[in-house]
């Protein structure tokens, strides 16, 4: 089965220190490899989602004197873009690959996720096995990985739905799996479609709250 394409050379990115070169080289390098395999595998998880998605590849963050940790591809039901609605990441930090299901913003229908969220809490902390290497990122560095969450237990799904209402934050949700880069290196699509198939349960609960 056919490789992700992504490569020691890839990760080796973020290894340059200079802020502006980094970005310039994640534009450059990495970047057109993640909207090429995003090309790739938007069919395959559209059939995991149960829905058409369409690919968007994130901006490279650029911050006077801070050098952006992670780029992206992203996958929705809008054409447009993402704000408000759930979607499906592949992102790129310096020693992992994540597969991801994150919203942020309100698009209309955030309310509705974090009912559904809140509704469903104990059958999601009963799904066992798709579930167990889970990471919750939201304020993640793009450094140390975030600790490995207690999703089986209902009190953590009903945290995730908090976020999505939180009195003066932004909605925003932020979790899934990654793979370290020496791992990273050898997946094949098929890899990274099983664990979106892992993942897809809560991106269905949530792209389809009414």
């Amino acid at each position: 089965m056919a490789g992700l394409g992504i490569g020691p050379q890839d990760f080796a990115v973020f290894d340059i220190d200079d802020p502006e070169e980094r970005a310039d080289r994640l534009e450059q390098q990495v970047q057109p490899k993640l909207l090429a395999l995003g090309g790739e595998i938007v069919g395959g998880l559209s059939r995991v989602a149960g829905k058409g998605l369409h690919a968007h590849l994130s901006r490279v963050t650029r911050r006077k004197g801070v050098a952006p940790g992670e780029v992206f591809v992203a996958f929705c039901e809008s054409p447009r873009g993402l704000r408000g609605l759930p979607y499906l990441a592949l992102c790129l930090s310096r020693d992992q690959l994540h597969a991801r299901v994150a919203i942020r913003g309100d698009g209309g229908r955030v309310t509705a996720m974090r009912r559904a969220l809140e509704r469903e809490a104990g059958n999601l902390a009963r799904k066992g096995k798709p579930f167990r290497k889970l990471r919750h990122y939201r304020d993640w560095d793009c450094e140390q990985l975030p600790e490995v969450a207690p999703a089986h237990s209902s009190a953590f799904w009903e945290e995730l739905a908090e976020g999505l209402g939180g009195a003066g934050q932004p909605p925003e949700m932020d979790v899934g799996v990654a793979w370290p880069r020496e791992e990273a290196c050898s997946l094949a699509v098929g890899d990274v479609l099983g664990a979106f198939r892992d993942l897809a349960p809560l991106f269905k609960l949530l792209a389809n709250a009414q």
